[in-house]
């Protein structure tokens, strides 16, 4: 039995790393942004190899981008769920043994549907630990598996209540917003800035963006626009689709009416779709670097892939050519949803909050993940009376598993 250090952590830490470690088949580990879950994903490992038992830790994320911070946070390996299970753009093809004496660690688990979680749990691991924040969005596929065994199972979870970065700006803000309550318009601390800004309707807004993407020296390989709705056109103001153009045509004018000028290099775009053979997947971010004559791209994602996907050889490339077929699944990405940043960081975010969306988009948890997505700096902007409203607007997904529950009570 190994001795560890108890002095750097506090008892609901302890709580955590203690039943994760036990023969306890399932733990929950949840706390908001600024907890500690990643430390205390190292220290599990850290004990667990230390124990020198035969379930070794075996890390992954929904995301890439979740991937690599825990990956770069745990100085170990970790890969995306699909990566671990093998799949192949239909089905997963690793062994049904192929977790079995295994621990496994997710991290963003509040991000997994349930029939991915299923394809974990049927392969049979030894121990499994789902960390997560309860307080985030659910997945946009079916169930949410992660927030209903957090209600419906308690005693399988340990929830992190102290946030040691509670004194910066943007945790205090999100605190607020987790907690239903609406921040402050303005607050700066030493390493961080809030603040909520009252731009006006969509059009005005989007001008208003513009204006500081272009003037503020912003870098969309560290920052970002988030906004509630994808939009219908390249013409709808304040949307997915009409920021992401505005902004291209801002930072790398075009002419539109080219297809072949669509994109340029030095774009920022986000991949929408499983592609196996490139070790890329649904939500791979990164800058076009070339574009070839025949129409592949180049593009550097913002986290390595494997070189030879499928094999199991360590060699990864920040570089991934996107052929004329495969392109077709870029996407300009200078603004996303808040689902596709999920798993994410980035040093500054806008947050678009407009009153055409308060009713069927904006919600607190949208907002809270939105903004803890910041590391230094998160501006809310739009309409004030949108932003107060979504943050009192709590979201229910009706799921198989509270329905089963609900049977079993009667």
């Amino acid at each position: 039995m190994g001795v560890y250090n108890t002095m750097t952590f506090d008892a609901a830490q302890l709580a955590a790393i203690t039943r994760a470690t036990s023969t306890a088949r399932v733990t929950l580990i949840s706390g908001s942004a600024g907890t500690g879950k990643t430390t205390i994903i190292r220290e599990i490992c850290n004990r667990i190899e230390e124990e020198e038992t035969d379930l070794k830790p075996l890390l992954c994320a929904f995301s890439g981008k979740a991937a690599a911070r825990l990956r770069e946070a745990t100085q170990r390996p970790a890969s995306t769920i699909h990566r671990m299970l093998a799949y192949d753009g239909t089905s997963f093809k690793a062994d049904p043994d192929s977790l079995t004496g295994r621990t496994v660690i997710v991290d963003e688990a509040s991000m997994i549907d349930a029939p991915l979680l299923a394809e974990i749990t049927r392969r049979n691991p030894a121990r499994l630990i789902l960390v997560g924040d309860q307080a985030q969005l659910p997945p946009v596929g079916r169930g949410q598996p992660y927030h209903d065994i957090l209600a419906l199972r308690p005693d399988l979870a340990i929830n992190l209540t102290r946030c040691y970065r509670a004194s910066e700006a943007v945790f205090q803000a999100a605190v607020a917003i987790r907690a239903g309550s609406t921040p402050p318009m303005q607050l700066t601390t030493p390493g961080e800035r809030w603040a909520a800004v009252n731009t006006g309707d969509a059009a005005r807004t989007q001008s208003t963006v513009l204006s500081w993407v272009t003037a503020d020296a912003w870098d969309f390989e560290q920052d970002i626009v988030l906004v509630p709705r994808n939009g219908e056109s390249d013409d709808d103001p304040a949307t997915v689709r009409g920021l992401n153009r505005a902004i291209a045509d801002a930072v790398l004018p075009r002419d539109w009416k080219d297809k072949k000028q669509r994109f340029q290099v030095g774009d920022r775009v986000i991949n929408g779709k499983n592609l196996p053979k490139l070790d890329c997947w649904n939500g791979t971010i990164g800058t076009i670097s070339a574009i070839d004559i025949d129409g592949g791209i180049w593009v550097r994602v913002d986290d390595p892939v494997q070189t030879h996907p499928g094999m199991d050889d360590g060699a990864m490339t920040d570089r991934v050519l996107f052929s004329r077929s495969d392109r077709n699944n870029l996407s300009l990405a200078y603004a996303l949803t808040a689902h596709k940043s999920q798993g994410s960081q980035y040093r500054r975010v806008l947050v678009v909050c407009l009153c055409k969306d308060a009713h069927s988009l904006l919600s607190r948890s949208w907002i809270y993940t939105a903004v803890t997505r910041a590391k230094q700096a998160a501006v809310v902007c739009g309409e004030y009376g949108a932003f107060k409203a979504g943050i009192e607007k709590v979201e229910s997904k009706h799921t198989c598993i509270q329905e089963f529950a609900n049977s079993t009570d009667q």
